[in-house]
């Protein structure tokens, strides 16, 4: 008997039992949920009666800190933005093309940029410090060598540094530049 009964015969039994069994428990355990989703009178929202809708309140209203306050965006009022500003002294010898952008010489640019880094150890009492980067920074000019007047500019650096660092640079803290 055994012998009669191919894969094909007993893949459908088993098909045909599990559909049985799982049709009976759907039917017998969702009868309500069934007779409302056929039932068009009633409301989508009484497929699942025991679903809960509610929200849930977790962490509650935010509070903003004190003498801080909310402003609309049409409420705030802004400037034109000017051009930032330029030390006078690091302006000489400036040509100006007429859509007012200026053209710095390799040297003037090298006189602000060490200007900046002046101002930025304007509180910091560092000398090795900020020697090493004023050397990287002239030997980043290296390449416009011909252009610059070394000693005039280092000069130049060493009178604007007098009044604004911590600590004295002189020439010989700048040896070794191009070398």
């Amino acid at each position: 008997m055994l012998s009669s009964i191919s894969w094909q015969h007993y893949l459908a039994a088993i098909v045909i039992l599990s559909v049985s069994y799982y049709g009976y428990v759907i039917l017998r355990y969702y009868q309500q949920e069934i007779s409302n989703l056929f039932n068009r009178k009633q409301n989508n929202a009484n497929l699942f009666p025991n679903a809960s809708v509610a929200t849930a309140n977790v962490m509650g209203a935010a509070k903003l800190d004190v003498g801080v306050s909310l402003t609309k965006s049409e409420e705030l009022h802004f400037t034109d933005s000017l051009p930032d500003e330029v030390e006078p002294n690091a302006t000489a010898n400036v040509s100006a093309i007429p859509n007012t952008t200026v053209i710095y010489s390799p040297s003037e640019e090298l006189e602000v940029e060490a200007g900046n880094l002046i101002r930025a150890f304007h509180e910091i009492d560092n000398k090795p410090e900020f020697i090493t980067l004023l050397k990287i920074l002239i030997n980043s000019y290296i390449r416009f060598q011909d252009e610059i007047d070394l000693p005039a500019t280092l000069n130049r650096i060493i009178e604007i540094s007098k009044e604004r660092l911590m600590f004295p640079l002189t020439l010989t803290d700048l040896q070794g530049t191009w070398a």
